[in-house]
């Protein structure tokens, strides 16, 4: 399999800088890492399913001896749809490392403006929860696209092999043979009917799950931000208890002021 994008993002000269500032800035960049990780991932799995695909695309274009067969067709059918269906997730895929790389610009930029403080709030420079909730939602439309296809296809596959058994047998009858229990297709159409979209199943699973880490790690930076915007803000004893010695400062000084303003008066 050819070197993917993702991992060219790791390459990336902004990907790279923030990476640097967050460690001598004693920042931990676990949870940037596991993001750019899954998204890795995710299109890793996403290459498995192509190339999946299209390898049953090969192999159904070398039967010509069953051109016209219904399973066979729907094969087809169902292969062209879930190769367009990937080849779609892809185009998200690189949205999200455009979000990635431009994230990681705006931090770096951020940092040599106002310093350290910059890396209080990460996730606010990355522009791609949006995509990867969008992400989410095509994968399991896809996951139920395929599985709805993989039902489909057993049934008509099941219908083919009751009729020509059926007919078998009447012919086996008439000859006074014994019937006989199935027929089996042929050949690689016979390969391809055993769940022939199982494994784009699971790599699309698995896709989903890179999606779902994803967002669970960008929902901790975000929580982190929050954190330590907290830590930062005074409590509401210490505001409290600062008013109130405040208030208590001008009651002790307002005789003074009372006497000051007296003599004022007087000269």
């Amino acid at each position: 399999m050819p070197r993917t994008k993702s991992a060219a993002l790791m390459d990336d000269p902004n990907v790279k800088e923030l990476l640097s500032i967050l460690k001598d800035s004693g920042r931990s960049p676990r949870e940037l890492l596991d993001v750019i990780g899954s998204v890795t991932r995710m299109e890793q799995e996403l290459s498995a399913a192509l190339k999946g695909l299209n390898a049953i695309q090969g192999e159904l274009s070398t039967m010509r001896e069953e051109r016209d067969h219904p399973v066979k067709t729907m094969l087809e059918k169902t292969s062209r749809s879930l190769t367009a269906t990937v080849k779609g997730l892809f185009a998200r895929i690189k949205a999200i490392k455009d979000g990635i790389v431009n994230g990681c610009k705006r931090a770096v930029a951020a940092f040599r403006d106002t310093g350290a403080v910059a890396l209080n709030n990460l996730a606010q420079y990355f522009d791609i929860k949006q995509n990867l909730l969008d992400q989410r939602d095509d994968l399991n439309a896809a996951i139920e696209q395929t599985r709805k296809s993989i039902g489909k296809i057993e049934a008509a596959a099941e219908q083919y092999h009751t009729a020509g058994r059926a007919i078998r047998n009447i012919g086996r009858a008439m000859r006074g043979e014994a019937p006989i229990p199935d027929v089996k297709p042929n050949g690689k159409l016979a390969r391809l009917l055993e769940s022939p979209f199982a494994a784009q199943m699971n790599h699309l699973r698995d896709s989903l799950r890179s999606v779902n880490k994803s967002l669970a790690r960008l929902d901790k930076l975000e929580k982190a931000a929050t954190k330590a915007a907290e830590a930062e803000r005074p409590s509401t004893r210490e505001t409290m208890q600062r008013l109130q010695k405040q208030l208590d400062t001008e009651r002790e000084d307002a005789p003074s002021r009372a006497k000051t303003k007296l003599k004022e008066a007087e000269i």
